[in-house]
């Protein structure tokens, strides 16, 4: 979460940049849209899992069944990716899913399998599932302490309009220039809504990319070079030559091993 968190506030210098930087910039509304739009994504995922996983499920053993378990798999991966872009675009974070390439070259049922041993296929269908009650709390929390920052800061427009609107207390605001005290309160916690969008942004980049994120190290990769060797016209061509491989961290190795195919692909 570090990082996300960095490329919020990181852009800013100075203390007072921190803190009401991020009122003027279009990123942060970027991100309070994407987490209203958690919601409707989240409750269509959520759907369209049930229904293909119960539905196939029951007809598992028809050939239906196999087939429409096999589509809900591809679709959420799919969604999966979809999910990645929007979070990489929005929070400006590194996030790596699990690369397709070494797939186009098998046959279906090799592709099947591919996915069906990939840890990230399960975590991604399990993220997609939550986007539904994430979504929901995202919604509720940022529709109450928005209608609460608006009426503070436009309370003097509400009383003007015959409103009496009533902020706890028992106390009832009547008058327009009373209700211009609400007003500074009201610009508090606008710049506090500013801060919570930033920072529940950052905290579902971390958690997408825990759940979305390739599991494949970043291990270097075994160098080439060109060696001079007999023939060609004018005496002499050139080959790749492999380096010796670089000697890597016991963990590492280990890590490795430990990947699928389609993960180790991206070393």
């Amino acid at each position: 979460m570090t990082d996300a968190i960095s490329r919020i506030y990181g852009q800013y210098g100075s203390p007072l940049g921190k803190v009401f930087g991020p009122v003027i910039a279009p990123r942060t509304y970027l991100r309070a849209l994407h987490l209203l739009l958690m919601f409707p994504l989240g409750l269509t995922y959520f759907v369209a899992l049930v229904v293909g996983l119960s539905v196939g499920g029951a007809l598992i053993w028809a050939f239906v069944g196999p087939v429409l378990l096999i589509v809900t798999l591809f679709l959420s991966r799919w969604a999966g990716d979809a999910e990645a872009w929007a979070v990489r675009k929005v929070a400006q974070i590194e996030l790596r899913r699990p690369p397709t390439a070494l797939e186009r070259g098998l046959s279906a049922w090799s592709q099947v399998w591919t996915r069906l041993i990939d840890p990230t296929t399960w975590t991604g269908i399990l993220y997609l599932f939550l986007q539904f009650p994430i979504g929901l709390a995202a919604l509720v929390g940022l529709s109450v302490a928005g209608a609460i920052t608006g009426a503070l800061i436009g309370a003097p427009a509400l009383i003007a309009l015959g409103a009496h609107p009533d902020f706890g207390g028992g106390h009832v605001f009547d008058g327009v220039w009373e209700a211009f005290l609400l007003v500074p309160v009201g610009l508090l916690a606008f710049l506090a809504f500013v801060h919570l969008v930033n920072m529940a942004s950052a905290l579902h980049a971390s958690w997408a990319r825990l759940m979305l994120g390739t599991r494949a190290k970043n291990i270097p990769a075994v160098a080439t070079e060109l060696e001079p060797v007999p023939g060609g016209p004018d005496g002499g061509s050139f080959a790749p030559k492999e380096k010796e491989p670089q000697t890597a961290p016991a963990e590492g190795l280990t890590g490795l091993a430990s990947l699928t195919r389609r993960e180790k692909e991206v070393l």
